[in-house]
């Protein structure tokens, strides 16, 4: 979160965006040769139209570090819908921590979940700050882009409260100074500006885009990301009243194949409400390149039909592949029709390829399918976990999953039975009482949005603050304690500023 802004701080045009670079001190006899890159400072970089949309653009790039490195590894692998896989021994070991319940202060992930979000924020003040203030410059596109800042503030801060709790609350550009003596804010204060930046952005953005603006954040995306936050928050009226108003609007609708979701030409489609956006090449082997990771690490291990060959990580598990209905015992009778795209089972075929019954990693034969992209369609043997293929963070079946679940059976069955329409299922049963309707919609989500970094989130989102514990034991995982609610304070950057106190048990 280490804010870098001070009179010797420069902005970098590269690529279309802003980095971030602190020059070092100098005297004039050091400045021998004449600078070979256009340097401008903060203060008088945001001066026209262009500048303030490199600005904006550059707020939305820390998403990709965030669901290439850190997002999957607590939404999936620390809930009981997936574990680690991978080759064994010391694959992936700060995976394991998380995996394991034995997470340290100096996991890496953790680490990068906490500083990308950070990176979001700053930029996003940066955008608040500066854009106002540019003096020639359409009303239109000033208004959208503080809407757009306003948007990704408050997704970076849902980010960062859930997986941390209390964290640092700033909404302006702060110095190197105060960086290190910030204090953490309690998560109230946290979800109250949270809440207010969406409700900002709800009037500020518009409907849709076109073109290349296709991705950006949108009414719909500030309207669906604040019923869940007030479905996260236990406020269920407020829930459910922004979740209708997306469905009243008629924005979106459901794809007829569940499986267009995750499809390279049908990219931000009528379900998207809101995705990350990835494209091949550039930044190849890193979290920080333009291409997503997780068709290369999610894909059979060492079966060589994507990019890199595969490494078998985020294995299902078998608890999660007997949810989905189906009319014997073993897999192959699943009717569920989301299955086929969200996992592979053995016996499934692409082209020449048959899925075994036993993998590395896998011992059922159990992978992730849903972000699968051939090898034919990125960058083929040249490698480097670049798939251009977007990741959903929001789409539409969770809006009517959350009005469903929001609303109540009466209200809401109707809402949740569409979904399972689509999935070719026969509505929920009538009849259900409190209870056994909220185990019914937490069933839906878990299947609905499988791999999709949100079953971690919904255990610990439950009415029963101990429902995590008990569903996490059940599931083996016998070190999960109440302290994992939220993950540590990363040390290093307690190190830097002694104020960020750390969080019970770590």
């Amino acid at each position: 979160m280490r804010n870098r802004m001070k009179n010797t701080t420069t902005l970098l045009l590269a690529g279309g965006g802003l980095a971030v670079a602190l020059l070092s001190a100098c005297s004039k006899k050091d400045l021998t040769i004449p600078p070979t890159i256009p340097i401008v400072t903060v203060d008088n970089y945001f001066q026209t139209e262009t500048q303030a949309i490199a600005g904006i653009n550059a707020a939305y790039t820390p998403l990709s570090a965030i669901y290439n490195g850190a997002a999957w590894h607590i939404g999936d692998i620390m809930s009981d819908d997936t574990d680690l896989g991978g080759g064994g021994g010391g694959d992936g070991l700060e995976t394991a921590e998380l995996d394991n319940f034995n997470v340290t202060s100096f996991n890496p992930i953790i680490n990068l979940m906490w500083a990308q979000n950070y990176f979001g924020i700053l930029r996003c003040n940066l955008v608040l700050e500066k854009v106002p203030t540019i003096p020639v410059m359409s009303a239109t596109l000033r208004t959208r882009i503080l809407g757009e800042a306003r948007f990704l503030r408050a997704l970076y801060y849902w980010h960062l409260v859930r997986v941390f709790g209390d964290v640092p609350l700033y909404t302006r550009v702060i110095s190197v100074e105060e960086s290190t003596t910030i204090t953490r804010s309690p998560r109230a204060d946290v979800f109250k500006q949270i809440i207010a930046d969406l409700q900002a952005a709800e009037t500020a953005l518009p409907v849709s885009y076109s073109g290349s603006d296709m991705g950006r954040a949108t009414r719909g995306a500030a309207k669906g990301l604040l019923a869940a936050v007030y479905l996260w928050l236990g406020d269920k009226p407020n829930a459910a009243a922004k979740a209708k108003e997306v469905i009243d609007a008629n924005t979106y609708r459901l794809n007829a194949d569940y499986a267009d979701n995750f499809s390279l030409d049908r990219e931000n489609g009528p379900e998207s409400v809101f995705e990350v956006q990835y494209r091949s090449g550039g930044g190849q082997w890193s979290d920080f390149g333009a291409g997503h990771k997780l068709n290369t690490f999610f894909a059979p291990r060492g079966q060589q039909i994507v990019q890199s060959d595969g490494y078998g990580w985020n294995v299902p598990t078998r608890d999660l592949a007997e949810q989905y209905e189906r009319t014997g015992t073993s897999f192959a009778s699943i009717i569920d029709r989301r299955r086929a795209r969200s996992m592979w089972i053995p016996g499934d075929r692409f082209e020449t390829y048959v899925q075994p019954a036993q993998l590395i990693g896998s011992p059922l034969g159990l992978n992730v399918r849903k972000y699968f992209v051939p090898i034919a369609n990125t960058l083929g043997d040249n490698g480097g976990w670049t798939c251009a293929l977007n990741v959903p963070i929001m789409r539409y079946s969770e809006i009517l999953l959350i009005y469903a679940e929001a609303a109540g059976p009466t209200l809401g069955k109707p809402f949740a039975d569409q979904v399972r329409a689509r999935a070719g299922l026969a509505p929920l049963p009538n009849g259900l009482n409190d209870a056994q309707y909220l185990a019914a919609i937490y069933k839906e989500r878990r299947i609905e949005f499988a791999f999709e970094m949100h079953r971690w989130y919904d255990l610990l989102r439950h009415p029963d603050p101990n429902y995590f514990i008990t569903v996490m034991r059940a599931h083996g995982k016998t070190n999960v304690q109440p302290r994992h609610r939220f993950m540590p304070i990363p040390q290093g950057e307690r190190d830097k500023n002694p104020n960020l106190t750390q969080n019970e048990g770590y």
